[in-house]
């Protein structure tokens, strides 16, 4: 989720996107490498696979594995300060989807990163704070493994094993009867010809960022929103917040396409975003949009960088149906400890609105269960069904019981 002509965030997932890029940030060069010849562990968390890393033989960092990251590896500084490392020289620069904040961005040398057996190194890493990003994950987030890690191998996401595979580009040939795909790097983005087909029209060719950082199954930039006349002028669309991270929040119109088509594999009735910001990221046009963890974890991925390709090995659970939030709410949960989950916006004409739930609500209990106990990927799978809860609420010092029944909103 990044771009050197204009850095972005994660869609209302996070900001991997858009903070991976920025204009004179440093790009990390290869170093030293030994790669491992055991799969690595990862885990699944808002969609996106999060890998244990060490930084100069620190105790296990969670990093997430980003394809957005282009220009290379992002430690965050509150990781870099509690682990001492040295960084030095920040500047103030213009990053993120939505309301595009500054943000201060330095450079930590000395660094050695090391994911399994393998050895990451380079002249200098860059560094910025993450924090405000974490609670849109639901908990901390050390760094962003990124492009400099990508270009040196062939790395095989499984995850319906959860495991990840680093491999000899030398030795590497796609599986037989894998979909593989080619993919451009100019921008230090794995970007894909793909074709969207939108309700009652044709296929629109399109180029997508594919995109392990983004929590969503896709979203469609606005200017190609708006070329091709995709926004709702209606008045009936939902308009919700799709995502927050580098930038704030970013708000988009929710819809389900016919199809969405990547090279030759097909899915069918999926839930995409049209996004209406009109700056930050999702306003660019150098492509059309991204397609993030909510269609990639239906496969085995394998990016291959080194021979600019993309292999898709689709699993058994890959034509499961797409569904999107059913209850209008955006829901994060705040540092240090992450353990509540709290209202961060709340879309009109939903059940939420319907429910009355307002901004700053903290969900204490659903059907009798403290949410503290389900972690914000739970509540957010449970909404994703259409169900009947009650709910238990925190608004100021009241304490409040809700009924919410949650339905297909597209």
């Amino acid at each position: 989720m990044s771009r050197r002509r204009q850095a972005a965030p994660e869609l209302l997932t996070t900001l991997v996107v858009a903070l991976a890029g920025l204009a004179g940030a440093v790009r990390a060069q290869a170093g030293s490498s030994s790669a491992p010849t055991q799969p690595i562990p990862f885990d699944i968390s808002s969609n996106k696979p999060w890998v244990q890393v060490t930084l100069n033989g620190s105790a296990p960092q969670w990093f997430i594995l980003d394809t957005g990251a282009s220009g290379g590896t992002i430690i965050a500084k509150e990781c870099a300060d509690r682990l001492g490392l040295s960084h030095q020289g920040e500047t103030a620069t213009h990053i993120g989807a939505g309301a595009v904040v500054s943000v201060g961005i330095s450079t930590a040398s000395n660094v050695t990163v090391k994911v399994g057996g393998d050895t990451l190194g380079a002249p200098a890493f860059r560094v910025f704070s993450l924090a405000h990003v974490s609670p849109f994950e639901g908990r901390r987030l050390d760094g962003l493994l990124g492009e400099d890690f990508l270009r040196r191998h062939v790395v095989e996401l499984d995850y319906a094993k959860r495991m990840l595979r680093v491999i000899d580009p030398a030795t590497y040939t796609p599986p037989s009867g894998a979909v593989v795909v080619p993919i451009e790097l100019g921008t230090g983005l794995a970007v894909a010809k793909a074709e969207v087909t939108p309700a009652g029209r044709s296929p629109i060719p399109c180029r997508l960022v594919i995109d392990t950082g983004v929590r969503s199954t896709l979203i469609l930039y606005h200017p190609f929103v708006v070329k091709n006349r995709l926004l709702d002028a209606s008045g009936r669309a939902i308009t919700a917040t799709i995502g927050g991270g580098a930038g704030g929040e970013t708000r988009g119109e929710l819809t389900r396409l016919d199809s969405l088509r990547i090279g030759g594999l097909g899915f069918g009735r999926i839930t995409a975003i049209y996004s209406t910001d009109t700056v930050g990221v999702f306003a660019g046009t150098g492509e059309d949009g991204i397609v993030g963890g909510d269609v990639l974890r239906r496969c085995r991925v394998t990016f291959d960088y080194p021979h600019e390709r993309l292999v898709l090995e689709p699993h058994d659970g890959a034509r499961a149906a797409f569904d999107y939030d059913m209850s209008g709410l955006f829901l994060v949960t705040p540092a240090p400890d992450f353990t509540k989950v709290v209202v961060f916006s709340v879309a009109e004409r939903t059940p939420a609105a319907e429910s009355m739930l307002k901004k700053g609500d903290e969900i204490l209990a659903i059907d009798g269960t403290r949410t503290s106990a389900i972690g914000l990927d739970g509540v957010r799978g449970m909404l994703r069904r259409p169900a009947h809860y009650r709910l238990q609420v925190a608004r100021g010092d009241q304490k409040l019981e809700v009924q919410l029944t949650t339905r297909r909103l597209v």
